[in-house]
């Protein structure tokens, strides 16, 4: 895992920080991937809504994003939002409380 700068966990946080986009990132968190139009469904929004909502999501680094013939396929970058977290809360105090 690598560090991130201030900056990139801001971006992180701002892009997290969006209703519609956090339910997105706990669908596709409960998942290993899902294509678009399954993200769509679930959400119960557009095509079009998600695709906004996901180029901000992939912009931040929270997902990423694989074209496979027709459709685009997401997924949650772990790394990313683990490395996002860790300065705010650390694991050593995740696990603390477990």
């Amino acid at each position: 895992m690598s560090e991130m700068s201030i900056e990139e966990r801001a971006r992180v946080f701002a892009a997290l920080s969006d209703p519609t986009r956090l339910r997105l990132v706990e669908i596709l968190a409960s998942e290993d991937e899902l294509c678009g139009t399954q993200i769509a469904h679930r959400a119960g929004i557009s095509i079009a809504l998600l695709s906004h909502h996901w180029k901000v999501l992939s912009d931040a680094g929270v997902v990423t994003r694989e074209r496979r013939g027709q459709r685009q396929y997401c997924k949650v970058d772990r790394e990313s939002l683990e490395s996002a977290f860790a300065l705010v809360w650390p694991r050593s105090r995740l696990q603390s409380k477990i």
